[in-house]
């Protein structure tokens, strides 16, 4: 991992995650809030464990 200075003076990592604008039904979207603070972790891991599963087939 590659470290990079911000506009503040600190550092920050080169490999972020993205921004994005998607949309999820309702009650996918309240599932995943419902697991309380990561929501966004746990959906990114499901997302990639998908990702996983689809390529080996």
């Amino acid at each position: 991992m590659i470290a990079d200075h911000n506009s503040r003076g600190g550092t920050r990592k080169t490999d972020t995650k993205q921004a994005v604008t998607v949309r999820y039904s309702p009650d996918v979207l309240d599932a995943f809030k419902a697991t309380g603070p990561g929501w966004q972790a746990l959906m990114n891991d499901a997302l990639r464990e998908w990702l996983g599963a689809r390529s080996q087939v």
